[in-house]
């Protein structure tokens, strides 16, 4: 009996090819920072993979092809440093030349890095968002020494109850996370430096344009930790709509053309499936947990 089912495990894994096989490869990364592309137009195509490395150092995007390299030492054939951890990495075309070879986008940080022909191509670098008024006005006071730093450290603890801690920019975050002796040489090292927000990609996805077949024109789609949802034009990846969600989107599942008529189905931070459709400027309410 032992044996039968033995012999019928074998079978069931008989089934399946090792593309690759590497128990020490080391790989750190997700199902988002995976993707398949036939990068060359042949049609033979490679794993692309953001590798997290460490998770502080090492990022780099890899390229595995089938089973190239199951007895060689290194079995990923090109490899890029990225510079932040990667969120996620989709391929698409972004025009109609001759061979029909994809461009790879990662999002990285605040940034989404385009590479054709697997060489750095663009980057995007998300719109910042404004700063809360009553923040700006508050380091404004302290720099022009009108409050100190205690009553400083009280109002953004005010403006944080007001809108959220998402709200502030991650200087007054850090700000409010400092013991007492840390707070003046921390206000000194910052203080001439005006306030900057920053969001970060926090999904990606893309979208046919206006034709719906395999090798046709597709824009990319990107959630963000500002709670909005962009569409970029794929020659100048210029944002071609922008939309909103109630919580941050992790996963988006896209439908239909751009051009025509669209659906995005986003997964948020709250639990919630939201929808976007053509012509929304915030989300539906779809389902929750």
């Amino acid at each position: 009996m032992e044996e039968n089912l033995t012999h019928s495990s074998e079978n069931e894994s008989s089934k399946w090819l090792h593309a690759h096989y590497d128990p020490l490869a080391t790989l750190y990364t997700f199902s988002s920072c995976m993707c398949l592309a036939d990068l060359h137009g042949d049609g033979d195509y490679k794993l692309i993979v953001a590798d997290l490395g460490t998770g502080t150092h090492n990022m780099k995007l890899k390229v595995y092809k089938g089973n190239y390299g199951i007895q060689k030492k290194h079995p990923f054939v090109l490899e890029h440093t990225i510079i932040d951890l990667p969120t996620g990495v989709v391929s698409f075309h972004m025009d109609t030349c001759d061979p029909r070879s994809p461009a790879i986008a990662v999002a990285s940080g605040a940034h989404i890095y385009i590479y054709k022909n697997m060489r750095p191509f663009y980057k995007f670098t998300l719109p910042a968002p404004a700063v809360c008024p009553s923040e700006m006005e508050a380091w404004a006071q302290a720099k022009n020494e009108e409050i100190d730093i205690n009553t400083l450290r009280e109002f953004l603890e005010n403006i944080r109850a007001e809108v959220g801690e998402s709200s502030l920019t991650a200087r007054s975050q850090r700000f409010l996370m400092l013991e007492q002796d840390e707070l003046d040489e921390f206000f000194q090292l910052h203080k001439q430096f005006p306030l900057k927000k920053q969001t970060v990609v926090t999904s990606l996805s893309a979208m046919k344009k206006s034709m719906a077949e395999e090798d046709a024109v597709s824009c990319l789609v990107l959630g963000t930790e500002n709670q909005n949802v962009y569409v970029l034009e794929p020659d100048a990846f210029t944002i071609l709509s922008a939309m909103t969600v109630p919580s941050v989107p992790v996963f988006m599942d896209v439908s239909g053309l751009f051009d025509v008529e669209f659906r995005i189905v986003v997964a948020c931070r709250d639990g919630c499936l939201y929808t976007l459709k053509r012509g929304y400027k915030s989300a539906r309410f779809f389902v929750s947990n």
